[in-house]
C-alpha cells in the first residue's frame, strides 16, 4: 500500500474526470432527446473536464517521479482510458455545438440523432466510465486507502498543505464513504465548488449598476450588523463609569504635564509684566489672566528654582516616555493624591497623542479605570481585557471581520457575560499579528483589582501584555508593599505624584478662592496666605485639599471672620482620615438625630451600591446605580411609604422635586462630604421622551455614592469609620426593610406619575432575594407588599414589565412569581382564590425555561392540575417572546421535557452567562419530583407519535450544540459557508426517555424508583429521532455569493429512512436505545467527532435546496413547538414593523415575506382602530 499523497492525488484527478465527463454525456444526451442544451453549459462542462483531464497528467507523472517501486498499473491504465474518453467526448461536443450554431439543432435532433451513430458512441463512453468506476473503487479500497490510513493521513502535517479536492477524498474515506459512486458525487459537487468559485465573484463583479449597488448596500448592511452586534458584546454596561465620575481635569490643573521649563518658570516665578505664558497655554487650563489677578505669586527664590527644576524633570519623563521604546512606566501617590485625575488629564490632551505619534506614527491610546466598590466589570481581570479589546476594535470593522471569521465559535457573542478570559486573551494575541497599529495603554487603579482575581493574577496580565510587541503601558496604583515589589522587578521608569503637584495645587486653590476675593469677602493678602497654608498642609493629596477647601468657603459663606477662618483652617487634620472624622464631627456633632441620619444614609450605599435598577427609555432599558435619590428620600419618609405601597393616597411632581432637594440637602449637609449625588446623564431622545417630566426625572434617578474610594475605606477599615457607622451589621433588617420599600415607591412614581416603564424581573428578583435573606420575617413583608397591591396592578397597566414594546403581551404575574421559590406559598393561595382552569394552564404551561433557571415544583404543580390546569393544551410561551415572526407553541409536558433536553451541559449553547453557569450541573442535580411531573403527566398523553423541532450547530472541534429556540433568529443569521447546522425532529418518547436516562442514578434505577415509570415505558416503546434540514460546510475557503446572499438556504431532508440509528443516537445524545448493539456500535467505527456522525448520516440522503422562511413555515404548520405571531393574531405596531424594517433588522432579513404579511395585518389594525 503507498504511504504517501501521490497516488491518491492522482485517483482523486480520475475522480474528478469521471464527475464532469458524466455532465458531458448527459448534457449531450439530453441534447440528442430533444432538450435544449446551453453552449455555455456545454462550454463549460467541457472546459472543466479538461482541467481535469491535465491534472491527472500532471499527478500521474508526480507519482511515478516520487514512487518508483509503484507496481499496479491498474490507476495509470483507467487514468489513461479516461484521458481517451474524454478526448472522444470533446468531438462530440463540438458537433452539438456546431448544430446550435446553425439553428437548426432542435429540428436536427428530433428527427435525425435520436437512434444516431453518435448516441451509440455517448452511450458506450458511459457504459466505459461506468466500469472505470466499478475498477476505482477495487483499486481505492484494496490498493490505495483503507479508513483506518485515511484518519491518519489527516492528522499528517503535510495534510493542509493538499489541494482541496485530495483534503476532500481523504476525509470522506477516513469516513467511511468508499463506494466510489457516492465518492464521484461529493468529489463532482466538491471540485465543482472549487472550480467555478472565481466563476462566482465574476458574476457578482459584472452584475448590473444598479444590482451591484443593491448588494453592496445589503453586503454592507448586514456586515455591519454583525460587526456591532460583535462589538457591543465587549461593552459592559458601566464600562465607562469610573472614567467619567472621576474629578475632571479642569477641577485639578495639571498643566506642567506638558509644559516647558520656560513655561513653568513663568507661570510661578516671573512677574505679570514678564510673559512667558502663552495665552492659549492659561485658556486651556482655565487659569485666570495673571495680570488681572492681583494675588498672582512673583517669587525668585532659588529653593522654589530648584524645586521646579526637579519637578520639571518629573514630568519631563512623562513626556519621554510617551515618545520612547520603553515598556512601562508607572505613576505612584498615596490614596487621594489625585492619580486618577492625572491618568483622565494625560487621556484628555492633544499633546498625549502627539507625542506618542512621535514614538510610532499609527499609534492609538486605550485605558481602563479600575474601581474597588464598583460592579465586576469596572474591578476585574475580565473586565481590563473587555475594555482594551473594545477600544482597540472600535471602528476598525476590517480587524472586526477577520477576528470573527477566525473565532468563528465566538462571532456569535452578543453581551459581556459570554466571555471568558481565555477567549479576550487569544484574540488580543490574533490582534495583535495582524493589527498594524501601536497601542498606548493607560491602566488607573492596580491596588484596586477585586480580591477574587487578586493583585497577582493581574501582573500576570499585564505582563503579558506588556511583552507582545508594538505595545508599551502606563499604570497608577498607591504604594501598596507587594505591587511596589512587582513593579521593581519590571525595571519600570516612575514619578511620586505628591511630590511634583504643589504648582498645581496652588492654581487650584487659586481658582477658588478668587471670586471670595472679587467680591470683597476676604483681601488679597488672606488669600494668598490661605493658599500657602492648604497647599502646604495638604501634602501632595488632592482629595484632601478639594475637601478643606470647600470647608473653609462654607465658612466664608457663613460670613466667618478671617481670624475664624485661620482657626477652622489651623484646627484641620492633616491626613484625609483625621479630617473626613473632623468633617463628620463639625456637621453632627451637635444632634443625636443628626448623626443617625447620617449612619443611615451611609449604610445604604454602603448596602446597595453594587445594585442597579432599569427603565425604560422609548424601546431602551437604561441602567442606574443603586441607591437613587428618590429611593432614600421615599426610605426616609414614612407617610410617603404608606400613601404609595398600600394606594391609600398619591404625590404630585413638584413635591416629587421638592423630596429629592431636600435628600440632596440633608446629604451634603449631614454627610460632611463623604456623600455626592451624582445625576445620571440623559440623553436628546430620552430628553424628548420624558418632555416635561425631565428635570424631576433628573433628579429621582440621580446615584448616591462615595465621594471617592478613600471616603468607603474610612468608614468601613478604620476605627473612626466604624463608629460612625455603629457595631450593628452593615445591612440589618430595619435598614434594608427602607430601602427596599423606598425602591418600590420609585418604581410607583417613575410608572405611574412619569409613564416611564421599569423591568419586572429586576424588581421581583430584589424582592424575593430580601424575602429569601430576612427568612420568615422577611417573607412575611413582602407578602404584606404583595397582598396591598403595590407591585401587581402597575402589572396589570402594562407599567412593569419585561418588555419595553407595549404591543407584546406579557405572560402573568404569577409566572414571574414561580421564578421564584419563596414565592410558592403566595402563588399557591392566589390561584387558589382565582380558581381559573385557565390560569392554571398559563401558569404550568410557563412553569420551565432554561436561559433563566425556571423550573416548577411539584407542590405547585399538584395545585395547579388541582385548579382544573391542562398539562396537554398548547398555547404560546409568552416568557419566550422574542423576535417575530415564530414563537414556540408548547404545552407544559412539551415544555418540561424540552427544558430537561436542554440542560445538558455537553451539548447545549447559551448566551445567558448567568443561566450557564447556574444551569451547569442542573439537569443531574434536579430532584425527582421533576421525573414525578413527567411520568405524571405523560400517562395521560395521548399522541405517542408528538415531537419537537430542535436546532444544533456543530463547532469547528466538531462537537454539536443545541440552541433554544428563541435564541435561533441570531444563529440562523449567523450561518455561512463554513457552518454546519442542523435541524432535528424528535418524538416525545426519546424525550421522555431522555430524561429518564439522564436525571439522578440512570435508566434501570429510575424506572424502579418512580411510580408509572414501568407502565409509561411499555406505551412509549418508539423513541426516534429524524433528520429534517441541514445545512453543510462548504469545501471553498471563500464563499462570498452564499454569505451574502438575501435569503440564506438549506437542505431539506426528502428522503423517509431520515431516522437516525440507535448507534448514532447514542454517539450523539448518549442515550443506549438498544443495550444488545453497545458492542456493535464500539466495533464498527473508528473514533469519530459528532459532526462526523451527521456529515456520513446526511451523505445518502435525497435532498432538495429551500431557504430558511420555507423552512420555518413548514415546521411551524406542523405542530413542532413552533407557530407563527400572525397565526397567533400577536400583531406588532405599524411604527415598529417599519423601524425595523429601516434598520434591516434579522427578522426582515431572514423571513421576508412573513414579515410583510405581518405588516399587511398591522395596517388592517390600525385601520379599524382608526375607523373605531
Amino acid at each position: 500500500m503507498l504511504t504517501g499523497f501521490e497516488a491518491l492525488s492522482a485517483a482523486s484527478a480520475v475522480l474528478q474526470v469521471i464527475s464532469f465527463a458524466t455532465d458531458v454525456v448527459v448534457a449531450c444526451k439530453n441534447a440528442y432527446d430533444g432538450a435544449t442544451t446551453s453552449q455555455d453549459d456545454l462550454q463549460r462542462y467541457t472546459g472543466q473536464m479538461s482541467e481535469a483531464v491535465g491534472r491527472v497528467h500532471t499527478r500521474c507523472e508526480q507519482m511515478r517521479n516520487t514512487n518508483t517501486r509503484f507496481a499496479s498499473p491498474d490507476l495509470q491504465n483507467i487514468a489513461k482510458e479516461c484521458k481517451d474518453a474524454a478526448d472522444k467526448l470533446k468531438a462530440e461536443v463540438q458537433y452539438v455545438t456546431s448544430l446550435q450554431a446553425q439553428g437548426d439543432i432542435l429540428k436536427s435532433i428530433r428527427k435525425t440523432f435520436r437512434a444516431s451513430r453518435h448516441r451509440k458512441k455517448l452511450q458506450a463512453l458511459q457504459e466505459s466510465l461506468s466500469k472505470y468506476q466499478e475498477v476505482m473503487e477495487i483499486e481505492l479500497t484494496s490498493h490505495l486507502c483503507s479508513q483506518s490510513h485515511a484518519i491518519n493521513l489527516k492528522q499528517d502535517a503535510s495534510f493542509g498543505k493538499l489541494d482541496t479536492d485530495v483534503q476532500f477524498l481523504i476525509s470522506q474515506v477516513a469516513q467511511g464513504i468508499t463506494e466510489v459512486k457516492d465518492l464521484v458525487r461529493y468529489e463532482h459537487v466538491a471540485t465543482r465548488n472549487a472550480i467555478t468559485q472565481e466563476g462566482a465573484r465574476a458574476e457578482i463583479a459584472i452584475n448590473s449598476h444598479t444590482d451591484g449597488q443593491l448588494l453592496e448596500l445589503r453586503t454592507d448592511v448586514e456586515t455591519n450588523r454583525r460587526c456591532e452586534t460583535f462589538l457591543q458584546s465587549l461593552k459592559a454596561p458601566r464600562m465607562n463609569q469610573r472614567y467619567n465620575d472621576v474629578m475632571d481635569s479642569e477641577d485639578a490643573s495639571f498643566s506642567q504635564v506638558f509644559a516647558t521649563y520656560e513655561d513653568m518658570k513663568a507661570m510661578y516665578h516671573q512677574s505679570p509684566e514678564a510673559g512667558g505664558v502663552s495665552q492659549e497655554s492659561d485658556k486651556s487650563d482655565g487659569d485666570v489672566d495673571p495680570k488681572d489677578d492681583e494675588s498672582f505669586e512673583v517669587t525668585d527664590d532659588l529653593d522654589y528654582i530648584g524645586c521646579t527644576e526637579d519637578i520639571h524633570r518629573s514630568w519631563a519623563s512623562i513626556n519621554s516616555w510617551l515618545q520612547s521604546k520603553d515598556k512601562l512606566f508607572y505613576i505612584q501617590g498615596k490614596p487621594g493624591s489625585g492619580k486618577s485625575t492625572l491618568v483622565k488629564f494625560i487621556l484628555s490632551q492633544y499633546q498625549t497623542q502627539k507625542l506618542v505619534r512621535l514614538w510610532s506614527p499609527d499609534a492609538i491610546v486605550v485605558h481602563y479605570f479600575f474601581w474597588k466598590i464598583g460592579s465586576e466589570e469596572q474591578n476585574s481581570i475580565k473586565g481590563l481585557w473587555c475594555s482594551l479589546l473594545y477600544q482597540r476594535l472600535q471602528d476598525e470593522q476590517q480587524l472586526l471581520l477577520s477576528a470573527m471569521e477566525h473565532f468563528s465559535n465566538l462571532s456569535l457573542h452578543s453581551e459581556y457575560h459570554d466571555w471568558s478570559i481565555k477567549d479576550l486573551q487569544d484574540v488580543w494575541e490574533y490582534l495583535t499579528a495582524i493589527d498594524s497599529r501601536s497601542l498606548c495603554i493607560f491602566i488607573d487603579g492596580l491596588d484596586e483589582i477585586r480580591n477574587e482575581d487578586g493583585f497577582s493574577q493581574l501582573s500576570k496580565s499585564i505582563q503579558s501584555i506588556s511583552r507582545l510587541p508594538k505595545v508599551k503601558l502606563c499604570m497608577s496604583t498607591r504604594p501598596e508593599a507587594q505591587i511596589m515589589r512587582w513593579l521593581q522587578t519590571t525595571n519600570a521608569a516612575g514619578i511620586l505624584l505628591e511630590d511634583l503637584t504643589r504648582f498645581d495645587m496652588l492654581i487650584f486653590v487659586r481658582k477658588r478662592l478668587r471670586d471670595l476675593m472679587l467680591n470683597g469677602y476676604v483681601s488679597s493678602e488672606f488669600c494668598d496666605d490661605f493658599r500657602d497654608q492648604l497647599v502646604d498642609k495638604a501634602q501632595g493629596v488632592f482629595l484632601w485639599l478639594h475637601l478643606a477647601t470647600r470647608s473653609i468657603i462654607e465658612g466664608v459663606e457663613n460670613q466667618d471672620s478671617e481670624n475664624m477662618l485661620s482657626i477652622r483652617l489651623h484646627e484641620l487634620p492633616g491626613d484625609l482620615e483625621r479630617l473626613y472624622t473632623d468633617m463628620w464631627q463639625r456637621s453632627n456633632a451637635k444632634s443625636t438625630v443628626y448623626r443617625q441620619t447620617a449612619r443611615r444614609l451611609f449604610r445604604y450605599v454602603l448596602g446597595d451600591s453594587t445594585k442597579t435598577q432599569s427603565i425604560a427609555i422609548g424601546v431602551h432599558w437604561c441602567k442606574f446605580s443603586l441607591p437613587l435619590t428618590f429611593q432614600i428620600a421615599c426610605a426616609e419618609d414614612f407617610k410617603t411609604q404608606q400613601h404609595l405601597l398600600m394606594g391609600t393616597g398619591t404625590i404630585g411632581v413638584t413635591q416629587i422635586q421638592q423630596m429629592c432637594d431636600k435628600t440632596k440637602a440633608s446629604i451634603h449637609t449631614r454627610c460632611a462630604g463623604l456623600l455626592e449625588v451624582r445625576t445620571n446623564t440623559i440623553d436628546k431622545d430620552t430628553s424628548e421622551t420624558l418632555r416635561d417630566n425631565k428635570t424631576v426625572a433628573s433628579k429621582a434617578t440621580s446615584t448616591v455614592a462615595f465621594i471617592h474610594r478613600t471616603a468607603h475605606d474610612f468608614l468601613t477599615d478604620t476605627e473612626a469609620g466604624i463608629r460612625i457607622l455603629g457595631r450593628e451589621p452593615l445591612s440589618d433588617f430595619p435598614l434594608q426593610t427602607r430601602l427596599l420599600k423606598g425602591l418600590v415607591c420609585t418604581i410607583i412614581i417613575l410608572t405611574s406619575k412619569m409613564n416611564i416603564p421599569c423591568p419586572v424581573s429586576p424588581i421581583l428578583e430584589q424582592i424575593a432575594t430580601f424575602a429569601t435573606r430576612w427568612g420568615s420575617e422577611g417573607l412575611h413583608l413582602v407578602n404584606e407588599m404583595l397582598d396591598a397591591n403595590a407591585i401587581q396592578p402597575l402589572f396589570d397597566k402594562h407599567l412593569i414589565r419585561n418588555n419595553t414594546l407595549p404591543w407584546r403581551p406579557e405572560p402573568s404575574f404569577f409566572t414571574y412569581l414561580i421564578r421564584h421559590d419563596v414565592f410558592e406559598d403566595y402563588v399557591i393561595s392566589q390561584l387558589t382564590a382565582e380558581s381559573s382552569p385557565h390560569m392554571a394552564t398559563s401558569v404550568m404551561r410557563e412553569g420551565w425555561r432554561p436561559r433563566h433557571h425556571i423550573k416548577l415544583r411539584k407542590r405547585t404543580f399538584d395545585s395547579l392540575i388541582a385548579l382544573g390546569g391542562d398539562p396537554h393544551e398548547y398555547g404560546v410561551l409568552l416568557s419566550c417572546l422574542d423576535h417575530e415572526p415564530f414563537l414556540r407553541i408548547e404545552t407544559a409536558f412539551t415544555n418540561l421535557l424540552t427544558f430537561c433536553f436542554l440542560m445538558n451541559d455537553s451539548i447545549i449553547y447559551r448566551r445567558a452567562p448567568i443561566s450557564y453557569r447556574g444551569s451547569r450541573d442542573l439537569l443531574a442535580e434536579l430532584p425527582y419530583e421533576s421525573l414525578e411531573m413527567a411520568i405524571e403527566m405523560a400517562g395521560t398523553w395521548q399522541d405517542l407519535n408528538a415531537a419537537v423541532a430542535f436546532f444544533a450547530r456543530f463547532s469547528d472541534r466538531g462537537d454539536m450544540r443545541l440552541f433554544e429556540t428563541e435564541t435561533i433568529w441570531f444563529d440562523l443569521d449567523g450561518l455561512d459557508h463554513r457552518s454546519f447546522f442542523v435541524v432535528y425532529e424528535i418524538n416525545i418518547q426519546f424525550l421522555l426517555l431522555y430524561l429518564l436516562s439522564k436525571l439522578g442514578e440512570g435508566l434501570a434505577d429510575n424506572v424502579l424508583k418512580v411510580p408509572g415509570a414501568q407502565d409509561i415505558l411499555t406505551k412509549f416503546n418508539s423513541p426516534s429521532i429524524k433528520v429534517r434540514y441541514f445545512m453543510r460546510p462548504s469545501l471553498t475557503g471563500d464563499n462570498l455569493k452564499q454569505d451574502i446572499a438575501p435569503r440564506r438556504k438549506v437542505e431539506r431532508v426528502v428522503s423517509r429512512a431520515a431516522f437516525l440509528s440507535s448507534i448514532d443516537i447514542k454517539r450523539l445524545f448518549g442515550v443506549d436505545l438498544m443495550k444488545n448493539q453497545c458492542r456493535e456500535s464500539s466495533e464498527s467505527s473508528e473514533v469519530r467527532t459528532q459532526a462526523d456522525v451527521i456529515a456520513q448520516f446526511v451523505n445518502g440522503l435525497e435532498t432538495e435546496e429551500v431557504d430558511v422562511e420555507d423552512m420555518m413555515l413548514t415546521l411551524a404548520s406542523e405542530n413542532l413547538g413552533l407557530g407563527t405571531y400572525e397565526k397567533e393574531g400577536m400583531i406588532p405596531s405599524l411604527e415598529y414593523l417599519r423601524d425595523s424594517e429601516k434598520d434591516n433588522a434579522v427578522e426582515w432579513r431572514l423571513f421576508p415575506l412573513s414579515m410583510r404579511r405581518l405588516e399587511t395585518a398591522a395596517v388592517g389594525k390600525e385601520t379599524m382602530k382608526a375607523q373605531k
